[in-house]
Parts: C-alpha cells; structure tokens; sequence
C-alpha cells in the first residue's frame, strides 16, 4: 500500500477512535463506564467529581477526532495536525510510562500489565508511523 494512503488509514483509525470515545463521554456516560472496565481495565465510579472531569475531557476526545478525520481527508494539506497529533501521541505514551512507574500500587494493582503494555505498544507505533508517513509527504 503506498505511503499516503497507509497514513490516510492510520488518520482515520484515529480519528474514529477518537470520535467515538468523545460521543460516549459526552452522551452515553453508562457506556463511558462500562468500556473503561473492558476495554481499559480500569473502575469507574461516576460521581460529580468524574462527570465534572469526562465532559471537557469527552469534548477534548472528540475535537481531536475530528482533526484527524479533517487532516484525513488531505495529509499533505493538514500535515500540521498530523504532527499535532503525533505531539499528543508521545505525551500519551510518557504519560502512560509515568503512571506505570509512579502510580499507587492500590490503582496500579488493578492494571493488567501486559494490557499496559500493549497500550503503550500501540499508540507509540501509531504515533511513530504517522510521523514517518507524514515526513515522507511532498
């Protein structure tokens, strides 16, 4: 597959992903719970506190899909946002890291380590293609 079109499905995997968890924070709060505990293996217990943190959250979820989805439709139009997004890529990696090392070991207890693992494993190889791909654009 050639390099623009592998980074357009990339940008779109993203972009779904992303517009997808942002809908659910935003209009499905329930379902926000469950796919935390199946998909992230991590308890979430909706209180006014978390509902106070999901919202902008959700919102930041859903915008950042639909930058993906615009840059998309065009990477060498938008390559910016790719690079954007990849910024976000690696924090989320160093930020994933970071909590793997520091956190409780009441909350960190709970994560699967090889689930961790595998998270980290993709969005770093996510963000790593899109840079790469991206570069490659004229």
């Amino acid at each position: 597959m050639p390099s623009d079109k592998s980074l357009k499905v990339l940008l779109w995997i993203a972009a779904v992903y992303h517009i997808v968890l942002g809908l659910l924070g935003v209009f499905a709060k329930d379902a926000t719970v469950y796919l935390a505990n199946v998909a992230f293996n991590f308890n979430l217990t909706l209180n006014n506190e978390m509902l106070w943190v999901i919202n902008p959250f959700a919102a930041y979820l859903l915008v950042f899909g639909v930058f993906m989805a615009v840059a998309a439709t065009d990477p060498k139009k938008y390559k910016n946002i790719i690079y954007a997004g990849v910024g976000l890529f690696a924090l989320r990696v160093i930020q994933r890291i970071i909590f793997v090392v520091s956190a409780p070991e009441g909350l960190i207890s709970s994560v699967d380590p090889i689930r961790n693992t595998f998270a980290i494993a993709v969005v770093a190889v996510m963000g790593l293609s899109m840079f790469l791909l991206a570069r490659k654009l004229k």
